[in-house]
């Protein structure tokens, strides 16, 4: 039987058609179950890969030659505030945003270029706006046959040891701010200590001379002259002694809203143009401190301001009980707790960064030089200061300054102050002078012969306490040097009264070291005078303590 060749290809098609479906078939239970696992495997790399990635700190991203993203982490969505839909496929730019972008150009085209790239860069968050700081590293993909594929990136965030070593960078910088202002102190009080000595002898033979001149007489206002140019230079010297941190001598509690306000009215007096406007603090902030130096920082202050609003303006005074922390203190070694915060706010000019930075240096000044030396706020640094305290500054150009001090709170109470009286007082006791400087016991000893009294001197301790030891019947009252070679006040004032308990002794001198005086003072000295001294005050301080220890 035959059959026609249509019938021949059909059987053979569907022979064929059988073959391949039974190869199919095979095929598919033979390698389908390899690819699905080999599928399956790949998926759980992925995971694994996505999970790990996932779980590190480090912002991980891969980017292709055409610099779009194809890969990110969870910590890089988190760093820029987007997630994976709104960065995979994206260029780089519209991530990071044109600015961003800009500063990473350059490090993307040298890593396509085939180079690893190490850097540092600064981005910021889309969403918050916050400065973010990164390492980053760039590692090239290269295909051997294809060249650089993409480039991988791995940043990790160093925002917080940035924040700290900026810290670090601005403590040190204080730092060493006040270990120059701290050696610059040091010349500074050694050149009013010397100044003052012959201040000394100047004012007191211009004393001695005006003691001997009727009124009327041709020389004497000469004479009034000198000891007034005396008392200007004293000034000077004061401030001086302020910005050495050596001028607090008679410490006493003392209430900040009275300061404030006396001062403020003794300057508003003679500054109609300021508007003063006080504000108190209602618990009494009360500090311990030398009041002529306060005082001397708040007149120094004021005229600061004053010079800044030449057409006039407010002035700002508000004091108030504040806490501060150690972060707040530690840059000016001073000990946490309470203060008292006094403010001074003007609405002057104000000053730039570069002005702020330089406001207590020595010597330096913005104004012409007839109207200032520089020292003023030098001074009122070094006095703060040396009070324990703080004195900042905040202004910026065309928006004012404010100065605020710091002062450690008290829990005593504030004293009255007691006016002075001017009568000439004298005497005819027994007084040991010490002093190692021999201009200091001419006029020294001149002066309280002039008084009325009887004279021993002793240039320096050793030869204080042997007289005392040989003679301490005899002596009514010992006035002690502060600042002595060797033996220097403080243990001769110990040695002294070793000897004799109740010897009165009156500390003079025209430069203390840290309180040093106030020390003195504190272990049962019967009163400080300041070189250079008139006769007259001289002459109040040896009465008042000679009445004071009568029997």
């Amino acid at each position: 039987m035959e059959t026609s060749d249509s019938d021949g290809n059909n059987e053979y098609s569907s022979v064929r058609e059988k073959f391949l479906g039974l190869s199919l078939e095979s095929t598919r239970k033979s390698y389908y179950p390899q690819l699905q696992a080999q599928l399956e495997t790949a998926r759980n790399n992925e995971r694994q890969l996505r999970l790990l990635t996932d779980s590190l700190p480090a912002l991980i991203s891969y980017v292709s030659a055409s610099e779009r993203y194809v890969f990110v982490n969870r910590a890089y969505e988190e760093a820029f505030g987007l997630n994976r839909s709104q960065i995979i496929g994206q260029h780089v730019k519209h991530v990071l945003g044109l600015e961003d972008y800009a500063k990473v150009k350059a490090q993307i085209h040298q890593c396509l270029s085939g180079n690893r790239v190490h850097f540092d860069t600064c981005f910021t968050h889309r969403q918050e706006g916050i400065p973010l700081w990164f390492e980053v590293n760039y590692a090239p993909d290269i295909d051997p046959h294809h060249g650089v594929a993409g480039f991988y990136s791995l940043m990790i965030d160093i925002t917080e040891q940035k924040k700290n070593h900026q810290e670090k960078m601005a403590l040190e910088a204080k730092l060493r701010q006040a270990e120059k202002m701290e050696s610059l102190g040091t010349l500074a009080g050694g050149i009013a200590h010397d100044f003052n000595n012959l201040l000394m002898c100047i004012q007191g033979r211009a004393s001695l001379m005006a003691m001997d001149m009727e009124p009327g007489y041709p020389l004497l206002e000469h004479t009034r002259a000198i000891e007034e140019y005396v008392r200007s230079a004293t000034q000077l010297t004061r401030q001086l002694l302020g910005f050495a941190r050596g001028g607090k001598y008679e410490v006493k509690p003392m209430d900040m809203n009275q300061v404030m306000l006396n001062s403020a009215q003794m300057f508003g007096r003679t500054r109609k143009e300021i508007r003063i406007r006080t504000r108190c603090s209602q618990q009494p902030p009360i500090v311990e401190a030398d009041q002529g130096q306060i005082e001397q920082v708040l007149l120094n202050i004021y005229v600061n301001a004053w010079q800044a609003m030449p057409d006039g303006g407010d002035l700002f005074l508000e004091t108030k009980i504040v806490t501060l922390g150690k972060s707040y203190c530690a840059p000016y070694q001073v000990e946490p707790g309470l203060f008292v915060n006094m403010s001074v706010t003007d609405t002057g000019i104000g000053m730039d960064e570069a002005t702020r930075r330089r406001i207590f240096d020595p010597f330096f000044t913005t104004k012409e030089k007839s109207r200032g030396t520089g020292l003023g706020l030098a001074s009122a640094y070094g006095i703060i200061r040396n009070h324990g305290g703080m004195i900042t500054v905040y202004s910026e150009s065309g928006h004012g300054a404010t100065f605020n001090i710091y002062l450690p709170l008290s829990s005593r109470k504030a004293g009255q102050e007691v006016s002075a009286v001017t009568t000439l007082i004298k005497g005819s006791e027994t007084i040991l002078l010490v002093d190692d400087e021999d201009i200091i016991i001419d006029v020294g000893k001149a002066m309280l012969e002039k008084l009325g009294y009887s004279v021993l001197v002793a240039r320096n301790g050793l030869e204080a306490v042997e007289t005392l030891t040989r003679m301490k019947t005899d002596i009514r009252l010992v006035i002690l040097d502060l600042i002595m070679p060797e033996m220097d006040g403080g243990k001769t004032f110990d040695r002294l009264r070793n000897v004799c308990p109740d010897m009165p002794v009156l500390l003079s001198s025209g430069y203390a070291i840290n309180g040093h005086a106030d020390r003195i003072l504190r272990r049962g000295c019967n009163g400080f005078i300041q070189k250079p001294f008139t006769i007259s005050e001289l002459s109040q301080k040896i009465g008042g303590i000679l009445n004071e220890t009568a029997v």
